[in-house]
């Protein structure tokens, strides 16, 4: 025991330096500059990985040599305003109560019930024009318009006098959610007052200026079943009357001419397998009938079967092929003809599209389109089909919207084309009134024009201009067909109640062989003013040919001069 005491005395001896220095160092580190780190001042960083390209040495993101320190007063107090310093700076205005939001209901615009626009004109001319629509219950409407126009006449050697009365009601009702059935009635009883002839002897034999009368109505049943916008049939069947009297005295021109027609037509139409395909199968049938004091029960035939197909390609171009097999009989010749068309749209871009158009088509005009046409035909006349071959280009610019403008070009050679000249009536071959004539013809048009809307709803203007060659193949040009035109329109609003409005025609020469020269040109210049007093009434005035040109349309009958109208207009 004595031994081992020695020994642990020597090792306490050894190891008492090495505690003493390790207590000194303790302590020369709680002597020392540094700061004393405090856990609450660490800072957390999130991290970020991201690359700067064109660095070579990508910087590190979230260092920070000299790192914000956030220190808090722990004692602090919350700041907390009172009621009377936090409106202290609000002004009296704002401490009302805040106007709720802006209430944003979807409607349907207001629709007008009635439009009646009436008026008075110089030369004892009363004119109107009027629009109703009327909403039976929710699947029934009604609409129906009239216009007329009249005059006791303007020229002081000779009576002119007119009347234009035409009136249509439609009655459309929803049989089933897909199925529209539609009827349509229309009238109409025009009179107008020739022209004195200038053979003496024979205006004599007439003795009094030749009048026309016109009386006609048509009716027209259809269907239309609609599954969707692609997919769906139409039917329709109808027919009209028309009968117009010439009154020329006790001479052979005078006579009555009657016609009835009859039509039913049938279409469907699906979509393809694939995207933007159409098809259209469709058929029709039309037959008229007519006499006069040549010939009587004169009868005509017009029927038809074709096959569309329409497809878009590339969301650019646009095809449409049409082929089918059409026969007309009229009391000269009956045929059978191939009927092709095709029409191509391509679009370049939002801005620019071209179109063209290729086709070949029979085509049979009644004795009413032909009358109506020109007020100044005899009664005396046959009916004959045109047969037509053309083509037409035409190339649209519209760089935004509300403008557009557009040019293009078109040809066509017709056999059999219709057209109007002067009889000659014996024994001293003078000039009568018109009558119809058939040759082959070229007519060929080159136009251009423009459609702005240079401020939306406030001012915008439409102009074309075009050049014609309606050349007949036998030599000569068409009688009564311009070689050139202008016309042009432009309004502008005032204010939302004031609209002032202008439009011009002019028109070429024409040739004209029972003058022996040819009609001159003539310029017309209209204005017009339209000022709405409310939401129901409106007045308006309008100056029609206000260079006062004397100028003819037909030979032998000069037109209206100078005139002023002025009168109402109702909406509701």
């Amino acid at each position: 025991m004595m031994r081992s005491r020695p020994l642990l005395f020597t090792l306490f001896i050894l190891f008492c330096p090495i505690f003493a220095f390790a207590q000194g160092g303790q302590q020369g580190a709680d002597n020392s500059l540094l700061p004393e780190i405090n856990p609450q001042d660490i800072e957390i960083r999130s991290e970020f990985q991201a690359r700067f390209p064109g660095l070579r040495r990508q910087p590190i993101l979230g260092f920070n040599p000299k790192p914000r320190v956030f220190q808090i007063d722990p004692n602090r107090m919350p700041f907390m305003e009172t009621r009377e310093e936090a409106v202290a700076d609000i002004s009296i205005t704002q401490l009302g109560r805040p106007a709720p939001p802006q209430r944003s209901v979807l409607t349907n615009p207001d629709r007008i019930n009635a439009y009646i626009r009436g008026g008075f004109g110089s030369f004892i001319t009363p004119e109107l024009n009027g629009y109703g629509f009327y909403k039976l219950n929710e699947k029934s409407l009604i609409s129906a318009d009239v216009n007329m126009r009249a005059s006791d006449g303007h020229l002081d050697n000779q009576v002119s006098s007119f009347r234009y009365l035409d009136a249509n009601v439609s009655y459309i009702t929803r049989v089933q959610d897909d199925l529209r059935l539609t009827i349509d009635v229309g009238g109409l009883s025009d009179y107008n007052d020739l022209f004195n002839l200038s053979d003496n002897l024979q205006q004599n034999f007439i003795g009094k200026t030749s009048n026309k009368s016109y009386t006609g109505g048509s009716a027209q049943i259809s269907l239309q079943q609609s599954r969707n916008t692609l997919t769906g049939w139409r039917a329709a069947l109808g027919g009209n009357v028309f009968n117009t009297s010439l009154d020329a005295g006790n001479s052979g021109l005078s006579g009555d001419l009657d016609e009835q027609i009859g039509h039913a037509t049938f279409s469907y139409y699906w979509p393809g397998n694939r995207l933007y395909e159409t098809f259209d199968i469709s058929a029709s049938i039309e037959a008229g009938n007519y006499s006069n004091p040549v010939s009587s029960d004169q009868s005509w035939v017009d029927a038809e079967a074709s096959f569309e197909y329409e497809r878009l390609l590339n969301f650019s171009t646009r095809i449409s092929g049409k082929g089918g097999i059409e026969y007309i009989s009229d009391p000269t010749t009956s045929k059978i003809y191939f009927t092709p068309e095709i029409r191509i749209k391509h679009n370049f871009s939002n801005a620019l599209s071209i179109s063209g158009t290729v086709f070949a088509k029979p085509e049979m005009h009644t004795q009413q389109s032909h009358h109506q046409y020109n007020r100044f035909l005899n009664v005396q006349n046959q009916l004959r089909h045109a047969y037509h071959l053309g083509t037409t280009g035409e190339v649209n610019f519209q760089l935004f919207d509300g403008n557009r403008i557009f040019g293009g070009v078109n040809y066509r050679h017709v056999k059999d084309y219709a057209y109007y000249r002067r009889q000659t009536l014996p024994p001293s071959n003078t000039a009568g009134f018109y009558e119809i004539n058939y040759a082959e013809a070229n007519i060929f048009e080159l136009y251009a024009g423009a459609s702005q809307q240079l401020l939306p709803e406030k001012f915008w203007f439409d102009g074309k201009v075009y050049v014609r060659s309606p050349k007949l193949s036998g030599g000569g040009f068409i009688p009564y067909e311009e070689k050139l035109g202008v016309e042009g329109a432009i309004s502008y609003k005032v204010i939302k109640e004031l609209t002032i409005n202008g439009w011009a025609e002019y028109i070429g020469s024409r040739e004209a062989p029972a003058a022996n020269s040819d009609l001159s040109a003539y310029v017309l210049l209209n204005a017009g003013v339209e000022y709405q007093i409310n939401d129901t009434f409106g007045v308006y005035a309008k100056l029609l040919n206000l260079l006062g040109q004397e100028y003819e349309i037909w030979n032998g009958y000069q037109e209206r001069p100078f005139q002023v109208f002025g009168g109402l207009t109702i909406k509701f």
